[in-house]
C-alpha cells in the first residue's frame, strides 16, 4: 500500500512562477492577432499545395475506381453531382495542415467557477502575497499545475 507524501513548495517560488506564467499569457495576448493572421496565410498556402498534390494524383489513371476502397473514389450522384474521395495515404507529399493558434486567455470552466487562466492565477497570487508562510503544501501547488 503506497503511502502519501508530504511536499513543501517555497512561496516565494510558487509566486515567481505564477507571475512568470502571468507575463507569459500577456506576451501571448498580444501577439495572438499577429499568429490568427499567420495562420490564415499558411492556410491558404496549404489549399493551394492540397490541390496541387491532388491533381498530380488524379493524372494517374491507375489511381481511380469506383470500388469503395479504392485509393481515389469517384462517386456520381445523378446528373449535376460528382464526388472525388480519396485515401491521403494515396497521395504522396501531402501538405501537413497548420494548427490554428488556441486563443491564449479564454474562460472556460474550472468546477463551478467560469474564469480565464489568468484571472484564477491572479486570483491565487493575490492570496499567495497575502500569505505569512514561506511554505505552501504540495496540494496547494498541485491545484496550480494546471495553470502554470
Amino acid at each position: 500500500m503506497a503511502r502519501a507524501i508530504s511536499v513543501k513548495i517555497p512561496t516565494a517560488l510558487l509566486i515567481a512562477e505564477i507571475e512568470a506564467k502571468i507575463a507569459s499569457i500577456d506576451a501571448s495576448v498580444e501577439s495572438y492577432a499577429d499568429d490568427l493572421k499567420e495562420y490564415e496565410v499558411a492556410k491558404e498556402k496549404y489549399r493551394i499545395d492540397l490541390a496541387v498534390a491532388i491533381s498530380k494524383v488524379m493524372l494517374n489513371k491507375d489511381t481511380i475506381s469506383y470500388e469503395y476502397d479504392a485509393p481515389i473514389r469517384v462517386v456520381t450522384y445523378g446528373d449535376n453531382r460528382i464526388q472525388i474521395e480519396f485515401k491521403p495515404s494515396a497521395v504522396a507529399g501531402l501538405p501537413e495542415m497548420p494548427q490554428q493558434p488556441q486563443e491564449p486567455n479564454r474562460r472556460t470552466w474550472y468546477g463551478r467557477d467560469y474564469y480565464s487562466p489568468k484571472e484564477m492565477l491572479e486570483k491565487n497570487l493575490k492570496v499567495l502575497r497575502m500569505t505569512t508562510q514561506e511554505e505552501v503544501s504540495g496540494s496547494t501547488y498541485g491545484a496550480l499545475i494546471e495553470f502554470l
